[in-house]
């Protein structure tokens, strides 16, 4: 009987074992990135969501799960977790620019200009340009976005909301620090072409088609060869 009682002891500290998960967070973080590497998103999410019960805290889980979401086109999903990212680091460059991004794919561009807004003010400021590598401003350098980065995509929400101007200013200054300038190049152009400023907009969007940008061709064709 004593042998009986010590064998269902044993049996039951076994399966107490096998039923426990000893896995660490970044053990599932480490994984799903591999599934990620294979553009298999859904199943990355499922470790993700994994390594967040572990550690909810686990930032770089969250933005994974935010990036994976966005591929799925869970654009809800992905604010969420962005926005999680904030409520534990409120300074994270990255984490504003992407939910902004995701906004902005919803067509909340009021609301995408926000957070791009934010995301540059988590860099100091609107006109200064920092390397990650010196980014004093967040807890790491690997959560920074180039200010290039931000001010472009804040230049297309302002040009899809009407605030042309403000819009052109973001595109000029991609174009005088040499960022994207076949696509900084075509929307300044688009933006001439709202204000009806023929010369300027097909000036804009030659110097587009120069840098490679396939869609300044149709526009010159239709509104700079008469």
């Amino acid at each position: 009987m004593k042998f009986l009682k010590t064998f269902i002891g044993v049996i039951s500290i076994l399966l107490l074992f096998v039923s426990c998960d000893f896995r660490s967070s970044d053990y599932y973080l480490s994984e799903s990135e591999k599934l990620e590497a294979e553009d298999k998103y859904a199943e990355a999410i499922i470790l993700l969501d994994k390594a967040i019960a572990k550690n909810p805290k686990n930032i770089y889980a969250l933005i994974n799960r935010g990036t994976d979401k966005s591929m799925l086109e869970d654009y809800n999903g992905a604010i969420e977790d962005y926005s999680k990212v904030i409520e534990i680091d409120s300074i994270n460059t990255l984490a504003f620019f992407n939910r902004g991004l995701n906004k902005q794919r919803k067509e909340d561009y009021h609301s995408a200009i926000d957070d791009f807004n934010r995301a540059i003010k988590t860099k100091g400021l609107e006109n200064f340009r920092m390397d990650k590598s010196v980014n004093f401003f967040s807890k790491s350098g690997e959560f920074d976005v180039p200010m290039e980065e931000i001010r472009l995509e804040r230049g297309y929400a302002r040009y899809n909301s009407d605030s042309l101007q403000v819009a052109l200013e973001d595109f000029y200054f991609c174009i005088e620090n040499n960022f994207q300038l076949g696509l900084s190049y075509y929307m300044a152009g688009l933006v001439f072409l709202d204000y009806n400023m023929i010369e300027d907009a097909c000036n804009a969007l030659m110097q587009a088609r120069l840098f490679g940008n396939l869609d300044a061709e149709d526009m010159i064709e239709t509104y700079c060869k008469k």
